[in-house]
C-alpha cells in the first residue's frame, strides 16, 4: 500500500466528518503511527528533536515510536520537548528503543526503561513485555543489515507467540521481496504487520506509516492493530549515506572531545549495567552544545 501521509490523512478526515455530519456510530478518531524513528540519540542518525517534532506534525503523523538503538533516553528526550512546546495534544510520542539481542535487533515500544543489550531475542522479549511493553520485529529479511534478527531465533519467537508486532514494510529495505518474505511470515503465524520508515533523517519521516483506530496504551494499540491500514514507500538507495554521515560525523565529533547525544553513556552496554527504575531525561551535561553549529535543533 502506497500513499502519502497528509493525503491519506485528509482522506481519513473528510470521511471522519462526513460521518460525524450523518451521525454514524461508527465515526471514531484515527491514529497516523510511525513504530520506528531514531533519532541523534542513535550513533547513525542526526535527527535532533526540534526537527524530527515539527516534520512529524507537518506530515500528518499523531503518533511515534522513538527507537533509538540501546536506549530509551532519546525517546524521553523527544517527549519531554513535545511537552516543553505544548505540542502534546498534537503529536503522541511512545518510549521505545531497538535492542541489539544476541540474535539481531528487536523493537520494544511502551517501555519504562532501557532494555540491556547482549541478551537473547527470547529474554528480550520477556524484558520488554515485563515492562508492559510490545515486541516488534524489525526488518527481519533485509540482507544488507547484519544486524537484522536471524531467522531460527525468529521463528522460535513467534511459535511462542512472542511476537506482537512485525514490520511488513520498511522504507529502507533495498528490494521489495525481503519486506514480502517478513509479510509472508506475519501471514503464516497470524502476527499483526505494520510499516515503518525506519528513519533517520527528517527526509524519511511519514515515508511509511499506520492509519488506526487511536490508541493511548499498549492494550489498546493491540486491540486496534487488527483493524490497521499500512502505507509504505521506499527510501532511496542513496539515503543510506545519511546514517555513514552521521556516523562518522559523531565519531569525528566524539574525537575532538565534544559531547553527542549518542555517547555510550546514554544507555545500558551489559545486560549487568541496566537500571531497574524508569527512564528519565538525558542530563544537560549529557547533550550537544546547543550553541555549537553541530548541536543546533534543527539537525536532520
Amino acid at each position: 500500500m502506497t500513499a502519502s501521509a497528509p493525503a491519506a490523512a485528509a482522506r481519513a478526515g473528510v470521511a471522519t466528518q462526513k460521518r460525524e455530519r450523518t451521525g454514524d456510530a461508527r465515526s471514531r478518531a484515527l491514529a497516523f503511527a510511525d513504530f520506528h524513528i531514531h533519532t541523534r540519540f542513535s550513533r547513525d542518525s542526526i535527527l535532533s528533536e526540534d526537527k524530527f517534532i515539527r516534520t512529524a506534525i507537518e506530515r500528518g503523523l499523531t503518533h511515534v515510536a522513538v527507537t533509538n538503538h540501546n536506549n530509551v533516553e532519546g525517546a524521553v528526550a523527544v517527549r519531554d520537548r513535545v511537552a516543553q512546546l505544548g505540542l502534546a495534544d498534537e503529536l503522541t510520542v511512545i518510549l521505545g528503543e531497538e535492542v541489539s539481542t544476541a540474535d539481531g535487533e528487536v523493537v520494544g515500544i511502551f517501555l519504562q526503561r532501557t532494555i540491556p543489550r547482549g541478551l537473547s531475542a527470547d529474554e528480550t522479549a520477556d524484558a520488554i513485555h515485563e515492562q508492559g511493553g510490545l515486541v516488534s520485529i524489525p526488518h527481519p529479511f533485509d540482507p544488507f543489515r547484519a544486524s537484522h534478527i536471524r531467522e531460527e531465533p525468529l521463528r522460535r519467537l513467534a511459535e511462542a507467540g512472542k511476537v506482537d508486532m512485525m514490520e511488513v514494510f520498511n522504507s529502507r529495505v533495498t528490494f521489495q521481496r525481503h519486506n514480502l518474505e517478513a509479510a509472508e511470515l506475519a501471514v503464516h503465524y497470524g502476527i499483526p504487520g505494520i510499516a515503518c520508515s525506519d528513519s533517520h533523517s527528517s527526509f524519511e519521516v511519514a515515508m511509511s506509516f499506520n492509519a488506526l483506530p487511536a490508541f493511548a496504551s499498549a492494550d489498546e494499540l493491540l486491540g486496534a492493530i487488527g483493524e490497521n491500514e499500512w502505507h509504505g514507500s521506499r527510501s532511496t538507495v542513496l539515503i543510506h549515506l545519511t546514517t555513514r554521515y552521521a556516523v562518522f560525523s559523531n565519531i569525528v565529533r566524539r574525537w575532538l572531545g565534544h559531547e553527542t547525544a549518542a555517547a555510550p553513556g546514554l544507555g545500558p552496554e551489559t545486560p549487568e549495567s541496566a537500571r531497574e527504575d524508569a527512564a528519565e531525561g538525558p542530563a544537560p551535561d549529557e547533550l550537544p552544545d546547543p550553541n555549537a553549529p553541530e548541536g543546533r535543533q534543527d539537525r536532520g
